[in-house]
């Protein structure tokens, strides 16, 4: 219930095509709502700004033609702002024409765009037709995280089981979800994977789990064009973790049986659409120190952005809020430091990756694009780790005592509470009064999404104090086995 509120917020309240790259992904969007998975190309494209970007989304770039009345281009006047409001909507009125236009995105995996192309073509102006695809897109995210939720949800410890989940699902994963782009249903499906794994895990014969994984990790692998990438390290990073326990044997048995299917065949149409439409860089092995030196800088500028950063992403969070959402993270890991020798193994090899896999990415793949490295690119493989940290503290849920779980779920229920509340109230403000402008913006906004800000901060505290009053609810449940018997 919480996340449908904070993504109906998000949907609603954050201005139109005031997203990364959303514009393009709308544009897109429409095109596959006329029936063109694939637009026409446009070598004479030219967007970008450094001759490595113009170059990379020329191979991108696809021709739509968008009908009368759904041109987004007098609603992205705020887009590139860094100091002021989205004031510049109010003055923007719908193009009564058919145009033709050219989104950066055209060639991207066709599978994150066609249940928001169903409603697209519904809203009577540009803003509506968004608003309506991000519903559309965010709908299926959040079933997605339902998935994830039944999947790790135990009765006997409803607060302890579904930690892992709860800090997996960052801000900006909310803010993707209820935006027009592939990376919401990446991050989701992701999230929903792992889990899916880890129940498996938990209960190797459950049939139902097996189809569960095969499913969502096929739309993983559908979503993007690196996503099989993310798919292949989040099954490694799990794949350790099975191995540390006594059902090894028969997760692999059923593994081999359930899932190579679905996720060969994911992974073979993505290998086949990129083949056919895909873009392609030159990998610079030449000046790869280079490369890694500019990715350690890259990876963390981009580390707080697995929390948020939002807007075209210049509408920072204060550093306050990723670093609150870490500590209940580094608490949860803490509660479960009764690791045997082959966990921290796999916990150690997970550090070490996470440190090194970012400036490799962006060294190899990224930096030849002349773009930068972004949070959102990497959080469908940074969900395994609070996933599995998560899972850690479950298991070892027997040795932690009766006290320290309640003030651990307390402290991660509250701290995912303040800080999703803090990252929609950061935007909201940017884009009612801007950056500068009085703290309590309802009263002064200088832009209103529909309704006005009042019910949507309403709202906000409504979802977050949902989140929060979890901890409560767990701390009347008497929810310990042994402790019932």
């Amino acid at each position: 219930m919480a996340w449908g509120l904070l993504a109906c917020a998000w949907l609603v309240a954050n201005p139109p095509f005031a997203a990364p790259d959303e514009a393009d992904h709308y544009i897109r969007t429409v095109g596959i709502s006329e029936g063109h998975l694939i637009g026409r190309t446009d070598p004479a494209s030219t967007v970008g700004v450094t001759p490595r970007q113009i170059a990379w989304t020329r191979q991108t770039a696809r021709s739509v033609s968008v009908p009368a009345g759904l041109d987004p281009r007098p609603y992205t006047c705020q887009t590139g702002g860094q100091h002021g409001s989205a004031a510049c909507l109010n003055a923007a009125h719908p193009n009564a024409r058919a145009v033709t236009l050219v989104t950066a995105v055209g060639n991207y995996q066709p599978l994150p765009y066609l249940l928001p192309a169903v409603t697209v073509r519904l809203g009577s102006s540009p803003p509506a037709a968004l608003r309506l695809a991000r519903a559309a897109g965010a709908l299926l995210a959040l079933a997605l995280y339902a998935v994830a939720l039944f999947a790790l949800y135990d009765a006997s410890y409803p607060g302890l089981s579904l930690a892992g989940v709860l800090l997996a699902v960052t801000p900006m994963a909310i803010f993707c979800a209820a935006s027009v782009n592939g990376s919401g249903l990446e991050i989701a499906s992701s999230v929903a994977f792992v889990a899916c794994l880890l129940k498996t895990i938990r209960e190797p014969g459950a049939r139902v789990w097996w189809i569960a994984a095969g499913t969502t990790g096929a739309i993983v692998a559908l979503s993007r064009p690196a996503s099989p990438v993310w798919l292949l390290l989040d099954m490694l990073a799990v794949g350790g973790w099975a191995a540390t326990r006594e059902t090894f044997a028969q997760v692999v048995r059923k593994g081999v049986r359930w899932l190579a299917v679905p996720l060969l065949v994911a992974i073979a149409v993505n290998r086949v659409w990129e083949s056919m439409y895909g873009s392609h860089v030159a990998i610079e092995t030449s000046s790869l120190h280079a490369g890694l030196v500019a990715g350690v800088h890259q990876w963390w500028r981009a580390l707080p952005e697995l929390v948020g950063k939002f807007g075209y992403l210049n509408v920072k969070l204060p550093l306050v809020l990723p670093l609150l959402w870490l500590a209940p993270l580094l608490g949860l890991f803490v509660a479960a430091r009764h690791l045997r020798r082959g966990e921290w193994s796999l916990i150690v090899l997970l550090l070490a990756a996470s440190l090194v896999l970012p400036p490799v990415f962006y060294a190899l793949f990224t930096r030849p694009t002349g773009f930068g490295l972004q949070g959102r690119q990497l959080l469908p493989v940074f969900v395994v780790l609070p996933l599995l940290v998560g899972e850690l503290a479950f298991s070892y849920r027997m040795r932690i005592g009766r006290a320290t779980r309640r003030a651990l779920i307390t402290a991660i229920c509250f701290g995912v509470a303040i800080v999703q509340a803090g990252a929609w109230l950061v935007n909201a403000h940017r884009f009612a009064v801007g950056p500068s402008g009085p703290t309590w913006f309802p009263a002064h906004a200088t832009w209103n999404p529909p309704l006005g800000w009042t019910a949507w901060v309403v709202l906000i505290l409504v979802a977050c104090a949902t989140l929060a009053l979890q901890a409560v609810h767990t701390a009347g449940v008497p929810d310990f086995a042994t402790e019932q018997a």
